[in-house]
């Protein structure tokens, strides 16, 4: 091998470390360009429900958590879930879940503190799933009802129910019906 191979072969050694995290970032980069596009495509249906509706603030359904709160303003009908929780007031709703969510976080940090003590980690593995279980079934039903309102709010009352569970799966459904519903006029009579 001469000596130039040799110098070539020493400098992709070298480079290639660097060739690599390159990549990652290029590609990381590029994943959270597209995320954030889609992010604010998807959103632009329920910022032009929102305006039509005379929300306040409906710039919210681009901020992650924000847009909750227009979800759940967007229909003016009472939040009914199972005749267990039943409110008017889909703002107190909105607390709710942020309450909810941010309290799922504590106790997970909080468990995960505890997942490391030796001999005991089992115990604390088991609620750690049992706590995630519980908060993720709660919120699948939050969303069937929050995108139930919305399509029945929308003129969309024959697909309402299935739409509705089936986005809890396969979100992109809900997308292809708040495109559907964009332009329609809300019923508040439903």
């Amino acid at each position: 091998m001469s000596s130039e191979a040799e110098a070539l072969a020493e400098f992709l050694v070298v480079l290639f470390p660097f060739m690599t995290m390159g990549m990652f970032v290029l590609i990381f980069a590029f994943s959270f360009l597209l995320f954030i596009a889609l992010y604010i495509v998807f959103s632009i249906p329920y910022y032009k429900m929102a305006k039509k509706a005379g929300l306040p603030n409906p710039w919210l359904v681009f901020v992650p958590l924000g847009c909750y709160y227009i979800y759940l303003n967007l229909p003016r009908r009472e939040f009914n879930i199972f005749n267990w929780i039943k409110t008017n007031d889909r703002t107190k709703v909105f607390w709710w879940y942020l309450i909810g969510y941010g309290g799922y976080i504590a106790i997970s940090m909080i468990l995960s503190i505890f997942c490391m003590i030796p001999f005991i980690q089992i115990i604390f593995y088991m609620i750690f799933s049992l706590v995630s279980m519980v908060f993720y079934a709660a919120l699948y039903i939050f969303m069937w009802r929050i995108n139930y309102d919305i399509l029945m709010t929308y003129r969309m009352q024959e697909h309402a129910m299935w739409a509705s569970i089936v986005s809890c799966f396969v979100p992109i459904v809900m997308v292809v019906f708040s495109f559907m519903i964009m332009n329609n006029e809300p019923d508040y009579t439903v």
